[in-house]
């Protein structure tokens, strides 16, 4: 009975040292169609959609959004199809026009 317990602690040591801290990416997306705080709270809360993204830094100012995300579950590319599904755009895709028509008055510009 003891050796079946030393077995089991030496094998969850094992495993746990075999685990490896995945390293997060960082990355700074245009949203030049942000326009106000409404805007930057629905960014946010479309980017958290998405598996893998651990933080999200929305700059109203300089129309970025900062995020922080583990590449083995996603991509830039993932993370700017959900805020163009939103309807804004992001980096170079052009925004989901049937979202951007459910946008308050306030986040719609011209464009």
């Amino acid at each position: 009975m003891k050796s079946s317990f030393i077995i089991f602690i030496l094998l969850c040591v094992f495993l746990i040292g075999c685990t490896k801290k995945q390293d997060l990416t960082t990355a700074t997306i245009a949203v030049n169609s942000m326009v106000c705080g409404s805007c930057a709270k629905t960014i946010e809360k479309a980017t958290y959609t998405v598996e893998g993204v651990k933080s999200v830094k929305v700059d109203i100012e300089k129309k970025t959004v900062e995020v922080k995300f583990a590449p083995l579950q996603t991509n830039v590319e993932t993370i700017e199809v959900a805020i163009t599904d939103a309807g804004y755009d992001a980096n170079n895709r052009k925004r989901d026009p049937n979202a951007y028509e459910k946008l308050e008055a306030c986040c719609k510009i011209d464009g």
